[in-house]
């Protein structure tokens, strides 16, 4: 199978496409034809060697999957030859006391797919059946592929941490990425009112389509004063933030008394200042947030599926385009996911 493997950690050009022998799937496993596989900005942590997760070259990217069962091993029950599913990100051990209490985003031994196993950046795939999600009929490859990260994190990250109530107000940064996009489209479907920013009036004006209220370009304006602008001075009920550095405290800094911040990411900077007085003073909170549970995923492609949200693609490419998929992530020129099609668009 063709496959994108890095054998040391760098820029984009340590990326090469290869010839790598098929695995055959053991027992309770599946090989899986990839059909897409959507990129993210994790995939760029790992390939430079700062995710924080353990990585020993050579690898193969990709978290991100829809792909066709091409054969199964001994063992496998309900899954069959020609079904097209997803693999969830986590596969769980089902012991730990996290996933006892159904908070599956914790497990302590989740088996990562891209650790675990190979990468989607490749024509093939093997991955335990505990990684397996059916793709609704209504939903395309690459509108699946674009479904799992940015609309469970959003879920994850707006209800079941953000704890996100009708009526409130949200500020949701980076409304251009995935998960911001995904973010504006589930708190608007809430009932929020949804502020946004991102770096382009471009960028903004394709939120507003998705369901922004107000859009602030953070490129030219000062977020926090805009969010005091628009809200009376009030600030927001929470913050949805997912860059680090600059708009880790202008996101703090837009809170109203009492208001939230979730956070799951920092690729802008991860060591941030902090600024304890205005933070206790005021009552606010940070919330950590991490992946997402299996039901959170269900509900989203079942959304999506309904068309009652939109995976948003902004372009694919083919594997042998991996390198210049990955550097058009990289410029942030983007407004949704990027996807890779192995074997061409569905």
């Amino acid at each position: 199978m063709k496959a994108v493997v890095f054998h040391e950690f760098g820029g984009s050009d340590v990326l090469t496409l290869e010839e790598l022998p098929d695995q055959p799937p053991g027992p309770g496993e599946v090989a899986l034809d990839v059909l897409a596989c959507a990129l993210n900005h994790l995939d760029v942590d790992i390939r430079e060697g700062i995710s924080r997760f353990p990585v020993e070259p050579p690898f193969v990217l990709g978290i991100e999957v829809v792909g066709r069962i091409s054969a199964v091993g001994e063992g496998v029950e309900g899954w069959q030859v020609g079904d097209r599913v997803m693999p969830l990100l986590m596969d769980l051990c089902g012991e730990c006391e996290y996933c006892k209490t159904g908070r599956d985003s914790l497990c302590l031994s989740a088996g990562f797919i891209s650790f675990a196993t190979s990468g989607g950046y490749a024509e093939r795939l093997v991955c335990s059946t505990g990684h397996l999600v059916r793709v609704p009929d209504e939903l395309s490859n690459e509108a699946a592929a674009a479904t799992q990260i940015a609309f469970g994190t959003a879920w994850h990250m707006l209800f079941t941490r953000g704890r996100l109530h009708v009526g409130e107000t949200v500020l949701i940064n980076s409304v251009g990425s995935g998960i911001g996009s995904a973010a504006v489209q589930l708190a608007k479907l809430a009932g929020a009112y949804v502020i946004g920013n991102a770096g382009s009036d471009e960028k903004l004006a394709r939120a507003t389509e998705l369901g922004m209220d107000v859009g602030i370009n953070h490129r030219t304006h000062d977020v926090a004063e805009e969010v005091m602008r628009i809200t009376g001075g009030r600030g927001v009920d929470l913050v949805y933030e997912h860059v680090g550095g600059d708009l880790f405290q202008k996101g703090l800094d837009s809170l109203a008394k009492d208001g939230r911040m979730v956070i799951c990411g920092g690729h802008s900077g991860e060591v941030v200042p902090f600024d304890i007085i205005p933070f206790f003073r005021g009552q606010k909170q940070i919330i950590g947030s991490f992946v997402y549970d299996r039901w959170e995923v269900e509900k989203v492609l079942e959304l999506a599926a309904r068309g009652v949200v939109t995976p948003v693609v902004h372009a694919t490419f083919p594997l042998e385009q991996a390198r210049e998929a990955m550097e058009l992530m990289e410029r942030r020129e983007h407004f949704g996911k990027i996807v890779l099609v192995p074997g061409g668009a569905s």
